[in-house]
């Protein structure tokens, strides 16, 4: 029988082999649902559900998610999380604790939540209204309302929270949190949506990709207006977009090499 689990801590590591000495190559989020592919004594191999990312995590972590559930939990409305912290109670502990920006699960029957093997509670703050813009869609509004909670946020390879967070986390997060999936790496992300033809084309959501000397895409961010980027390196910040790369506004000089223009939103 396929086995699933989901994460039902705040971040859970993924690395690049059973070891707490290997890279991390991305995190789990509070409700992120997966599939084990591998098991070691200590470790586990998984494969995330929604861009099929592979890793190893601490078995430990492991909360199973029944096989039969996995499609219901699939597709059941979510609540995503906007703000910077929210805090649920473990009901059997009775420990709260906070997660991150970005974390979801499925809107809870009067106030509780089970996710695998274990119960929460929760309370849903109340929705906030979303500003309109008379020249920008609810979708790039929201998107860069989210994108933009992430400023100052240190940079770090493969996270995925307000605590530390690399250039592709970023990027597919900010798509998630409007419902576009997209996959962990900028070099697979590059593969989809629809390129802009002209750098003068380009719109508030689309995303920037940029390529090292070998020709090697290895860093993206968000259009966030004309001639600025949202990205994180060293720390998530706006720069300077033109048709060279990204201009740093501190160091006033280039550091990144511009290749393409994707654009997952659809046009205005």
């Amino acid at each position: 029988m396929e086995k699933f689990g989901i994460a039902h801590v705040a971040q859970i590591t993924m690395r690049i082999e059973p070891s707490h000495r290997a890279e991390m190559c991305s995190q789990l989020i509070f409700g992120d649902p997966y599939q084990v592919i591998e098991e070691t004594e200590k470790w586990l191999k998984i494969k995330t559900l929604d861009c099929n990312y592979e890793g190893w995590i601490d078995a430990q972590l492991f909360n199973s998610l029944h096989p039969d559930d996995v499609e219901s939990y699939l597709s059941a409305e979510h609540f995503f999380v906007t703000d910077y912290l929210m805090f649920i109670r473990e009901f059997e502990s009775n420990v709260t604790f906070p997660i991150y920006m970005g974390s979801h699960f499925p809107f809870p029957n009067d106030g509780m939540l089970i996710l695998g093997n274990v119960i929460f509670m929760v309370e849903i703050p109340e929705k906030q209204q979303i500003t309109s813009h008379p020249q920008l869609s609810a979708d790039q509004v929201q998107l860069l309302k989210f994108a933009s909670g992430y400023l100052r946020s240190p940079y770090l390879w493969g996270g995925r929270t307000p605590l530390g967070i690399d250039c592709s986390g970023l990027v597919q997060l900010a798509f998630k949190a409007i419902g576009i999936r997209l996959e962990r790496d900028a070099s697979q992300q590059v593969h989809q949506g629809e390129p802009v033809d002209f750098f003068e084309q380009a719109e508030v959501g689309d995303v920037a990709f940029f390529d090292n000397e070998e020709g090697k895409i290895v860093h993206t961010g968000i259009v966030c207006g004309k001639g600025k980027i949202l990205h994180a390196s060293g720390f998530v910040r706006i720069d300077v977009l033109n048709q060279t790369g990204i201009l740093n506004t501190e160091t006033e000089k280039y550091t990144h090499n511009l290749r393409i223009i994707k654009r997952y939103l659809k046009s205005n």
